[in-house]
């Protein structure tokens, strides 16, 4: 019986957006894992694990309060879809048609610009002991994209601790769809530490370059050195230090990474001071790690403005801007089919 390892959910109102009550669902294990989401956003809000001396932290970075949600400009743990990433000049042509986008970010569209999943609020559609599943309904022509769309994401705390994240979507006509989570990960439960202690191993085929403006290249490369090291795993002080010119235009990583697809895992994250280890697999062909390079002062964590580096985004979906390469099918979602995307994120500790 699955429900005995798992504690009854708790739902609370964690906050009011324009009228409505946002509420928050907090699932418990008997390994002492908590998991806490919220409907503004289908928003990851707490992922509490063991470190080694079995001390539970919240390893995902994040606010104390609901309003500090609204307008967060580094998405922490936001659902982003349904496109994540750049689309070249925030345009794209599909079946003929040419669809303009919102431009947000230099003269390209990133994350779906201002009607984006991560600021709307999502309906319950059912809950257990261990998972929630948001709801909504997206009207064609919203953001620049066709398409009714309706979109589910799911989020699980199994019983031995991992954190599920699952998208489903469909839509009455051909549109583009690539969501991911937006959690950031800091191993020490202290957002006030960056992640330079932190040891990355990504089991990749290779990066795609990005350009000056985010955008990345439609081939990637196994060739560079820092893609050489995260095979084999490296801190990612190394990573920050290194003169590539790729980590050097975006002070870190911003970068999509091919995933092996024989291996079980897409690669794990770990902290050697507290002993924890992240693993994640998922479904999604690519990861874009991005290492919270950009430091916007309004941005308040525990009364302190945020560091550069407090966390490292793992975001499991296809190639950012596949639409303008040989990988569109990727993102292509026609009118009969469904999308479907799972990730597993772990943390134990060693």
């Amino acid at each position: 019986n699955k429900e005995s390892c798992m504690k009854s959910y708790q739902e609370a109102i964690f906050g009011t957006f324009q009228g409505q009550e946002i509420v928050s669902y907090t699932f418990e294990n008997d390994l002492g894992y908590r998991l806490k989401v919220m409907t503004y956003g289908a928003t990851v809000l707490e992922y509490v694990t063991p470190d080694r001396n079995h001390e539970f932290t919240n390893i995902v970075v994040g606010f104390d309060s609901f309003d500090a949600y609204v307008g967060n400009s580094p998405k922490y743990g936001a659902s982003v879809g349904p496109v994540a990433g750049r689309i070249a000049k925030a345009e794209f042509e599909l079946n003929g048609e040419t669809y303009q986008l919102e431009v947000n970010n230099a003269e390209n569209c990133n994350h779906s610009g201002s009607t984006g999943w991560d600021s709307a609020i999502f309906q319950v559609e059912e809950v257990t002991n261990e998972s929630v599943t948001f709801y909504i309904e997206r009207t064609d022509g919203t953001g620049g994209f066709p398409g009714n769309l309706k979109v589910w994401v799911s989020y699980t705390l199994t019983e031995l601790g991992e954190l599920e994240v699952s998208y489903q979507v469909q839509t009455d006509k051909d549109t583009l769809v690539n969501p991911t989570n937006h959690s950031y990960f800091n191993l020490t439960g202290d957002f006030r530490q960056p992640i330079d202690h932190c040891i990355l191993q990504l089991n990749t085929l290779g990066v795609y370059p990005i350009a000056p403006d985010g955008i990345p290249a439609k081939i990637p490369d196994s060739e560079h050195n820092f893609v050489k090291q995260l095979c084999q795993g490296v801190s990612m002080k190394d990573i920050f230090a290194d003169q590539d010119e790729q980590i050097q235009i975006v002070s870190g990583l911003d970068h999509p990474f091919v995933l092996d697809k024989k291996q079980e895992y897409a690669g794990f994250l770990y902290e050697p001071e507290s002993g924890r280890y992240l693993t994640f697999k998922t479904s999604a062909p690519c990861l874009v790690t991005y290492s919270a390079n950009f430091v916007d002062d309004t941005v308040i964590l525990n009364g302190h403005s945020m560091i550069q580096h407090n966390g490292l985004a793992l975001e499991t979906q296809a190639l950012p801007d596949a639409i303008h390469s040989d990988l569109k099918a990727d993102v292509i979602l026609k009118a009969s089919e469904i999308f479907t995307s799972t990730t597993i994120y772990h943390a134990t500790s060693k």
